[in-house]
């Protein structure tokens, strides 16, 4: 498998499969119209760069039409088989509390007729109930760019009670988070100590159906929805982090740019207040798109994480997000001052 990389200012660099058409950035299955892009090619094993003449030979080989500029379109995956997704509830520390059957069920059925293959998990804090819905079909749900805020919840956390960042960190940080900058990235991944480090993080908290990507490809992290409320609860409830780092992380995901702020803002009202952070990987098998989030307001108050793997675009699996979120939204229970 050959894969091209794509770096741009908006969303940062995607591993794109050689035979599949190349473009910018962006929401909505598009990427950001006038962003700036460089394409090199690499090979899927090393990402070592391979010749660009033979990345086009095997690109006209495949018959695929010029490069394009919409990204939701370009992907042409051959059809997928996707087996019938089954439920099953993970019993790790991130999915601790009552279980919300009714909630699952409703993703379960949802999910039966989207493509690909998913993981979703919730956690209502108002309730104080957990919904967990992942297709086993698949080991492990890649990241992408999601794992941004993993890598900046360690770094808080090794911070300590003041959770201060150095000026050079909040810098990176806020480059990673605001326009999911790779770059920045890569350097705070190694700030933290790369995979070892990372991995030790996800045990403290319990996420033991996490792995780091190795050698440095942060966005291979694997992952499930339930590991991932372990991150979201630690930075929006006390017990983990301080308030003081609480509230750091908090005002780096207010500066997240507004062409990246979907998924998880699906059936939400205006108004509600969303700190989320997306990830989008183009693969030979399909799209990984990902969605973390916190949301609250009217009454309302939970976590969400959802994870998307082999869809047949950018946006279907946007579309899948989003009909999670409002399915979660008109779930979540209001609190009794609201009514």
């Amino acid at each position: 498998m050959v894969l091209l990389t794509v770096t741009s200012v908006a969303g940062g660099a995607m591993y794109w499969p050689a035979g599949e058409a190349t473009g910018s950035a962006g929401a909505g299955g598009s990427v950001a119209a006038g962003v700036p892009a460089t394409v090199s090619a690499t090979a899927a094993g090393d990402l070592e760069p391979i010749s660009p003449a033979l990345v086009r030979r095997r690109v006209e080989a495949a018959g695929t039409q010029a490069p394009s500029s919409v990204l939701g379109t370009a992907l042409r995956p051959t059809a997928l088989a996707v087996p019938e997704p089954r439920t099953v509830v993970e019993p790790i520390a991130a999915a601790r509390g009552a279980a919300s059957t009714g909630l699952a069920a409703r993703f379960r059925r949802y999910l039966a007729g989207r493509p690909g293959h998913v993981s979703v998990a919730m956690y209502d804090a108002v309730a104080g109930t957990t919904a967990v819905y992942t297709d086993p079909a698949v080991a492990g749900y890649e990241t992408a760019s999601s794992v941004k805020l993993d890598i900046l919840t360690a770094l808080v956390q090794r911070a300590g009670a003041s959770g201060r960042l150095t000026a050079r960190e909040q810098a990176l940080a806020r480059r990673m988070i605001s326009v999911s900058d790779n770059a920045a990235a890569s350097a705070l991944w190694a700030d933290v100590g790369g995979a070892p480090a990372m991995n030790a993080f996800f045990a403290r908290l319990g996420m033991h159906a996490t792995t780091a990507g190795p050698g440095g490809k942060w966005g291979l992290t694997r992952t499930t929805g339930a590991d991932q409320l372990a991150v979201l609860r630690a930075l929006s409830y006390p017990g983990t982090l301080s308030a003081a780092g609480r509230a750091v992380v908090s005002g780096l995901l207010k500066t997240v740019i507004p062409a990246q702020r979907w998924g998880l803002t699906g059936g939400v009202p205006a108004g509600v207040r969303v700190e989320l952070k997306n990830g989008w990987l183009p693969r030979t098998s399909g799209w990984v798109i990902t969605s973390l989030a916190h949301v609250r307001g009217a009454g309302r108050d939970y976590v969400m994480a959802v994870y998307t793997k082999n869809g047949p675009t950018m946006r279907s699996g946007i579309t899948t997000v989003q009909g999670l979120s409002a399915l979660a939204w008109q779930a979540a229970r209001a609190s009794a001052a609201v009514g």
